[in-house]
């Protein structure tokens, strides 16, 4: 089950929306697409849905900090790089990162990141 179904959200362009996540954001490197879908899916729960909702704004950002220290302790860092150590943009590392398990390192991440949300959102109001 995805988180949009758990949270019982009908859109359909939610997988699109995220499509780009994968590898730190397009194989960049940078935030990791499990951390990043994480923060999608808070915001999927408590997220505001007028703008100008100061309150609600706040206590997103004050709950997406808790889910970084979580994510952060657990794993290190929230960077893709920092946590698989190559550089996916470049075919020849990704390559051999692929031929040493990578995938399923990220897949680990992925699992355990998922498991950490579920447990977070059971607190988030």
């Amino acid at each position: 089950m995805s988180f949009k179904e758990l949270l019982g959200i009908q859109d359909t362009f939610i997988p699109a929306l995220a499509t780009g996540f994968g590898g730190g954001v397009g194989r960049k490197g940078s935030l990791c697409g499990a951390f990043t879908g994480s923060i999608m899916a808070i915001g999927m729960k408590i997220g505001r849905t007028d703008p100008k909702d100061r309150e609600t704004l706040l206590k997103v950002y004050a709950k997406c900090r808790q889910f970084w220290d979580r994510f952060e302790k657990e794993f290190g860092s929230c960077s893709c790089y920092d946590l698989i150590q190559c550089r996916l943009d470049d075919e020849e590392e990704r390559q051999r990162w692929l031929a040493e398990g990578g995938m399923e390192k990220c897949a680990g991440i992925v699992e355990k990141t998922a498991r950490m949300l579920c447990d977070f959102l059971e607190t988030v109001e």
